[in-house]
């Protein structure tokens, strides 16, 4: 039983049964109340309304991000670093650049105090500036501990030569220095090519 089925009847004048009348009486005339109602108690209708309602949420949400909170965090960021004036930029440019000068100048003494060390400790002056550090206290130490690693090092290399070949000076007879001073001009050439000969 539907309503189109009856309003056809009536339509052509024919008379409705008493199911067909008490179905007609259930009917509710729609208006926001009955909408209501419907929404509430209807889990489909519940459903479909829960939907629309999460689109159009997510539409709000797209359009804020789009159109409103790009100027709420300009806003947000002017307050916090207002834009600077023509002295201003001046005053941090020359700032910036003494302090680029002051560290210059720092790094400068440092290496000319860390080549000194170098110097006195007879440690290679290639590498002294890798070796320097935020202040000449820091400097010194890893100058320090660099020359006890270096050290270290030459001493195991000699340690080592030692172990191959012993520490016996070669037995190879030392043949006294000729002394040109004597000689007569025939013996001097001679020996002189005695020796580019060897």
């Amino acid at each position: 039983m539907d309503l189109k089925s009856i309003l056809a009847k009536l339509e052509k004048g024919e008379a409705i049964t008493a199911d067909e009348l008490n179905f007609l009486k259930g009917l509710k005339t729609v208006n926001l109340d009955s909408v209501k109602e419907f929404l509430e108690k209807d889990e489909a209708a519940k459903k479909y309304l829960q939907s629309l309602t999460d689109a159009a949420v997510t539409k709000g949400i797209a359009t804020f991000k789009e159109k409103t909170m790009p100027g709420l965090i300009e806003e947000e960021i002017k307050k916090k670093f207002p834009d600077e004036t023509e002295e201003q930029k001046k005053l941090r440019l020359l700032t910036e650049d003494q302090a680029k000068l002051k560290a210059d100048i720092k790094r400068k003494d440092l290496l000319a105090k860390a080549t000194s060390v170098a110097i006195e400790k007879k440690l290679p002056l290639k590498l002294v500036e890798k070796f320097l550090g935020d202040d000449e206290e820091t400097t010194i130490k890893n100058l320090e501990l660099f020359e006890t690693e270096y050290n270290g090092g030459i001493t195991a290399a000699v340690e080592e030569k030692f172990k191959v070949n012993g520490r016996t000076p070669p037995t190879t007879p030392l043949t006294p220095p000729v002394d040109y001073s004597k000689m007569t001009d025939d013996q001097y050439y001679s020996e002189r090519l005695k020796e580019q000969k060897k």
